[in-house]
């Protein structure tokens, strides 16, 4: 998709993402395969609590609470509401959209959130193809589709466990 743009700030938690991609390159499902162990090695945390932790440290989740799934209060309502409304201008094609949603969007509707960035039903099937389009033709469209494969895969796996 045309206007697809990259600011990544200054995150150690992205740049340490892209030191693992360059080490296990190019094949995508091998940089997945090692990304929490990689994360760890860099971090000292895995991808779970390496992005927990940027959000605790932005202010916009608590610290943990509870054990072996310990869960983070969402302090700052307006962030996610931005985040929402960005998702769901992107998958409406209402706005350019940079790498970071353009990342998030194809996960969505294996994520069983389709509804929350296309409230409308009747527009869903719509926001589903540009949802499905938006990496064409970019360095992430590859990424996207094996992400989705392998989200796809994990949910699979855990209803015939559950």
């Amino acid at each position: 998709m045309a206007g697809l743009t990259l600011d990544d700030g200054d995150s150690p938690l992205l740049a340490a993402a892209a030191e693992v991609a360059a080490d296990r390159g190019p094949k995508t499902k091998a940089i997945l395969s090692h990304m929490d162990r990689g994360l760890r090695q860099r971090l000292g945390q895995g991808t779970w609590d390496a992005a927990a932790a940027s959000l605790v440290a932005a202010g916009i989740l608590g610290p943990a609470s509870g054990g072996v799934r310990s869960s983070h209060p969402l302090l700052n309502h307006p962030a996610r509401d931005r985040v929402v409304a960005r998702l769901r201008e992107a998958a409406a094609g209402t706005v350019p959209v940079d790498v970071r949603t353009g990342l998030v969007l194809p996960m969505c509707g294996p994520a069983s959130l389709l509804e929350v960035v296309a409230p409308a039903r009747a527009g869903r099937r719509a926001a589903r193809s540009r949802i499905d389009d938006v990496l064409d033709g970019t360095a992430y469209e590859a990424l996207a589709k094996t992400v989705r494969a392998l989200v796809v895969e994990a949910q699979a796996a855990a209803a015939v466990v559950g």
